[in-house]
């Protein structure tokens, strides 16, 4: 692990291990040179030149030469890192734009589409209020309809049980009032022949009174009986006659009347009766 730390600072760009190394391994191998020897032509060629001297000439251009390529590899080396980051951060930069506007989307059509859901929650809320109302309404309507026909068919049976307790009364009524009539005609032909009896009785008629002959009266009565006012309606053509059937009239009373006041006041307040003497001797 210590060996490979230590290449990597070795080589690392930044630092001048590398160009330490080059420059030794390069002073190196001059002086190898030098320490060679060279063919007498080649040596009497570089006479005019000390030896040391050119050695020291090229030991140091070649430190300058290496110390620019250095420089300009670190500059180059710095520059492409430079590029690289800011490659990098360009990158990121967009993936964050990139990020952020997809973000930003995302909410924009979490948003929409959340407006859309309540929007199609209300309406639908909305519809179904609407189809409960609409349902409630018809059941309302529905209800008041059947209560309507019930008490339609309340009333009509009403009106028929009605209709049918009328009918009866009305029998009954007409029954009881035909054996009232039947009842007050049979008190009122009885009282009649009771009155035209006693009437009779109390009659002495002339002797010139023939059997076709009748003679008409008005009798007005009080309930006790008595005759109030007698008058001729229509005369026999004999006043002896008529007088007698007047006298026979206040003869008789008091007269039969009914004990239903009713039928008296109907019948017996004011009537007419016909008499003929029939039984007249000759």
């Amino acid at each position: 692990m210590a060996g490979n730390s230590w290449l990597k600072k070795m080589f690392d760009p930044q630092s001048y291990g590398l160009a330490i190394v080059l420059a030794v391994i390069l002073h190196i191998g001059v002086i190898s040179l030098f320490t060679i020897e060279w063919p007498k032509e080649k040596r009497q060629i570089a006479e005019p030149t000390p030896r040391n001297i050119q050695a020291k000439v090229i030991q140091t251009e070649s430190k300058h030469s290496k110390q620019r390529k250095l420089a300009a590899e670190k500059r180059r080396k710095n520059e492409s890192w430079k590029k690289h980051l800011a490659k990098k951060k360009a990158a990121r930069d967009k993936a964050a734009k990139d990020k952020a506007r997809k973000d930003k989307a995302a909410k924009l059509k979490a948003a929409k589409d959340k407006r859309a859901k309540k929007k199609a929650a209300a309406a639908q809320q909305l519809a179904k209020d609407k189809a409960d109302k609409k349902k409630a309404a018809e059941l309302k309507q529905k209800k008041l309809a059947e209560q309507k026909a019930f008490d339609a068919e309340q009333e009509q049976d009403l009106m028929e049980a009605l209709a049918v307790e009328e009918q009866q009364r009305s029998i009954e009524k007409a029954m009881a009032s035909e054996q009232l009539a039947q009842k007050n005609a049979a008190i009122t032909n009885d009282i009649a022949a009771q009155i035209r009896d006693k009437i009779s009785q109390a009659w002495r008629y002339p002797p010139s009174a023939r059997p076709d002959m009748e003679v008409v009266v008005r009798i007005q009565l009080v309930p006790t009986g008595e005759v109030i006012q007698v008058s001729i309606i229509t005369g026999s053509g004999n006043e002896a006659l008529d007088r007698s059937v007047l006298a026979a009239v206040n003869r008789a009373q008091p007269l039969p009347v009914p004990k239903d006041s009713r039928v008296f006041e109907q019948q017996f307040r004011n009537f007419v009766m016909a008499f003929r003497p029939e039984d007249a001797v000759w």
